[in-house]
């Protein structure tokens, strides 16, 4: 399977370390097998980190990915309660960082399409306000979106799965 990352710079070796904790999926090296939507992802983040004093230019890199069946792996295909619930305790700030105990996690993202809806419906579980009608209520929602996907590989084994095949700049 064809993977893409989008970022400032070529990422020829990931690191899970590297990334941020409160996203979709937890703490890992984040890939989608949409090339748009990697190319995407450069163009915003070598902006922000230009903004931030960095160099770089938009970068997307290309894997490809050999699962050994050795991995723990979560699919995550369907916007549904077991999807919202996942991304919501990966998300919370109120939340500990969770180890989830996955190697690779595939699934749909919360990207700009659909954030402001799970950002309300993480208000209403600090709240405690979020009740089965508000969940079946965000669930119609999401679904009404198109989904675009990610893979997020979470530890180094993951990482071996993955062989790097170039990275191009992007405009």
């Amino acid at each position: 399977m064809r993977l893409y990352h989008g970022s400032n710079m070529p990422v020829q070796f990931p690191e899970p370390d590297k990334g941020r904790a409160k996203l979709d999926f937890g703490k890992g090296f984040y890939v989608t097998t949409n090339l748009e939507q990697a190319q995407e992802w450069a163009i915003r983040t070598a902006k922000q980190r230009k903004a931030l004093g960095h160099d770089g230019k938009a970068t997307v890199s290309e894997y490809e990915y050999n699962d050994n069946n050795n991995l723990i792996v979560k699919q995550l295909s369907h916007y549904n309660e077991e999807w919202l619930f996942f991304v919501c305790d990966n998300r919370r700030s109120d939340y500990p960082i969770i180890n989830h105990g996955y190697d690779v996690i595939f699934g749909h993202i919360a990207d700009d399409r659909v954030i402001e809806t799970i950002d309300y419906f993480i208000e209403q579980l600090i709240s405690g306000n979020a009740s089965k009608n508000l969940v079946t209520l965000t669930i119609e929602q999401l679904k009404k979106q198109t989904p675009n996907d990610q893979a997020c590989f979470t530890n180094r084994k993951a990482l071996e799965q993955l062989t790097f095949i170039k990275s191009y700049e992007v405009q």
